[in-house]
């Protein structure tokens, strides 16, 4: 029956997308095991928070789990889990068929923890009030059989002063685990706040920190599998840290920035998006574009509409200021006036014979054009996580 009426909802209601977002699976797996070249023991947890950083978070796992089954049968690299933010992208991953182990890295509820099924998901604990109130949950449902065991990863505070345990309060973490013998340390973490940094000071002092306190753990806890403090930029440091791995966020999906890593790595963007012209209008010198009239014409121009806007991913801050590809045949065409929620101007001038329905790229997945995220951010003067995950999750993610 859904079959049929799926059948018939194709046939009545016929749908092309006008905006769709491509995922390169190529160049996910090749950014992937470039960095299993130069990361602890070759291994990666590529991280998936956010939608994947707007890339779509089941599209991109199921790539990545076909690449780990891969991997258990060569020794090119290893994924031992899947890094997300919150235990409903857990559930999301589970119910479309992912079987990958995954670390919940975002703040999870006590409750939540203590009462979680689905199998071998761990959850970090940033916190010595979370590790007081899951062991005080567990002994309290003991009397009552209910006794299960909770995987965690301990987060350690080793100079960003976000989130983590302070080294002082490790005994104590060490007193609540000895009478609670459902929560199993399986892994050891931390982040390293200022690895882009040129100055290198500060990043080495979390480092010292961070191996001291990690050779005292690993003395006291035989079933710690996984230690990871380095990030994208933190593979600069890997022969410094103790680490059994790296995770891998930004760089996977191809948006580095210029981070120059040793050995050189081939990174490339993965995501791009495209539309089409929707509208074509001829404007007479001083006719203005858009809210607020920021905009007005010098000469004679032409000008089109894109069913794209700041709700799409162009940001706001690249109005009068970016620049869209047409084409790709032809020069960027630059943004009018105002971006609007869902509609921008461009100046099409140059084109020859335009039309609707010519195809538009929004997003490039070129690092040096001018409209790819990374070129995007730096005319926004932000970064390219904020660009990147701003992406809607109900476009079409189409992997090519």
């Amino acid at each position: 029956m859904k079959s049929l009426l799926t059948w018939l909802s194709k046939r009545r209601f016929p749908y092309k997308p006008l905006i769709t977002v491509k995922i390169s699976r190529g160049r996910l797996v090749n950014n992937l095991h470039e960095f299993m070249k130069i990361a602890p023991n070759h291994s990666v947890a590529p991280v998936l928070k956010s939608n994947a950083y707007g890339h779509g978070l089941i599209e991109v796992a199921k790539i990545l789990e076909r690449e780990r089954i891969r991997g258990q049968r060569s020794v090119s690299g290893h994924i031992p889990f899947f890094v997300i933010d919150s235990y409903f992208e857990a559930v999301a991953l589970r119910a479309a068929g992912i079987r990958t182990p995954l670390l919940v890295i975002g703040y999870t509820r006590p409750e939540t923890i203590a009462r979680a099924r689905l199998k071998n998901v761990s959850f970090t604990i940033a916190s010595i009030d979370t590790l007081r109130h899951i062991a005080n949950f567990q002994s309290s449902i003991i009397s009552l059989q209910s006794y299960r065991r909770i995987s965690v990863h301990l987060k350690i505070d080793t100079g960003m002063h976000r989130q983590g345990l302070l080294a002082s309060q490790l005994e104590e973490v060490a007193e609540i685990i000895d009478i609670n013998p459902s929560v199993i340390i399986k892994g050891i973490c931390s982040h390293l706040s200022d690895a882009d940094n040129e100055d290198p000071s500060f990043t080495e002092s979390q480092i010292h920190s961070w191996n001291s306190i990690i050779l005292d753990l690993q003395s006291k806890y035989s079933t710690i599998e996984h230690v990871h403090i380095s990030n994208t930029d933190g593979h600069h440091y890997i022969p410094d840290a103790v680490a059994t791995l790296s995770r891998l966020g930004l760089g996977l999906y191809g948006l580095t920035d210029g981070a120059i890593f040793t050995p050189a790595l081939d990174i490339q963007p993965v995501m791009s998006m495209e539309t089409i012209i929707t509208g074509i209008k001829k404007l007479k010198r001083d006719d203005a574009v858009g809210y607020g009239n920021t905009f007005k014409a010098d000469r004679d121009m032409t000008i089109a509409t894109i069913p794209v806007g700041y709700y799409e991913g162009i940001d706001r801050r690249l109005s009068n200021i970016g620049k869209i590809l047409v084409s790709r045949e032809h020069d960027a065409c630059p943004i009018l006036g105002r971006v609007s929620m869902n509609i921008t101007v461009i100046d099409i001038s140059h084109i020859p014979d335009p039309k609707i329905g010519m195809p538009v790229t929004v997003i490039s997945d070129e690092a040096t054009d001018p409209n790819s995220i990374v070129s995007m951010a730096r005319a926004c003067k932000t970064i390219p996580y904020e660009l990147v995950v701003h992406v809607p999750e109900q476009l079409k993610r189409v992997v090519v």
